[in-house]
């Protein structure tokens, strides 16, 4: 019985040691990537070097990015182009078919690949998107977390989250390249700050579902339902 439990117990002492070690990984991935390029206030790591067209998609993104309340020039992103499906696969486990990734343990974004030349992530099935579009949505993430706090993000409903990271990512909602229920969150987050003029910390004070926000978005509220949509002392 004493040797089961040793074993036993040098097993889950092993365990945890593995575990660390991943969280660890996946907070600060660098060690898996021998070259990296500063542009903006971007860092690109990859596993060869990065050429000098990478600057101005840096430049893009940056400039999405300003357009928003939070930003923050201080903030540096720092990108991962994984570039190999076993290694995509390692990082993000349930989250593989993600064409990128915000890591919210330490804001480290990875991406599949990444096509320079015509500016596009590209996931290992096949699947393109615009890199612009999705590296400006994932680097908002990163500015709402430095914003609230990760307690306070995990509580917010999706459409808070996912909408406003693709309302500043899309120039506005203007030219959005993603999914339709993103483009929605993004229309509820247009209508918020465009036209009922909230703010962003008003907005996450809102109790209201999408489908709610996207219906007054339609018709004009009353005077009653504006009351209702903002609130009058909101509770940051």
């Amino acid at each position: 019985m004493k040797r089961i439990s040793k074993a036993a117990a040098g097993a889950s002492g092993l365990l945890t040691v593995v575990v660390a070690l991943y969280v660890l990984l996946l907070a600060y991935p660098e060690p898996l990537f021998c070259c990296s390029a500063n542009f903006a206030n971007i860092t690109f790591s990859a596993h060869a070097p990065l050429p000098r067209e990478i600057a101005g998609l840096a430049t893009e993104i940056e400039k999405r990015l300003a357009a928003s309340e939070l930003y923050d020039p201080r903030v540096k992103q720092r990108v991962f182009i994984v570039d190999r499906p076993w290694l995509w696969t390692l990082l993000n486990g349930p989250y593989r078919q993600a064409i990128a990734r915000n890591v919210e343990l330490s804001d480290a974004i990875l991406v599949p690949r990444l096509d320079i030349a015509a500016r596009e992530i590209v996931h290992f099935d096949g699947r393109r998107a615009g890199a612009v579009n999705v590296l400006a949505h994932e680097a908002v993430h990163t500015l709402v977390r430095r914003r609230i706090g990760r307690l306070r993000l995990w509580r917010l409903q999706w459409w808070q989250k996912e909408g406003y990271a693709e309302y500043i990512a899309s120039a506005a909602a203007s030219e959005s390249e993603a999914p339709a229920p993103y483009r929605d969150a993004a229309l509820a987050w247009k209508y918020l700050l465009e036209e009922r003029r909230l703010s962003f910390d008003q907005v996450l004070t809102l109790d209201d579902s999408l489908s709610d926000v996207l219906g007054r978005r339609q018709s004009k509220p009353s005077p009653a339902e504006s009351k209702k949509l903002l609130p009058l002392n909101p509770q940051f």
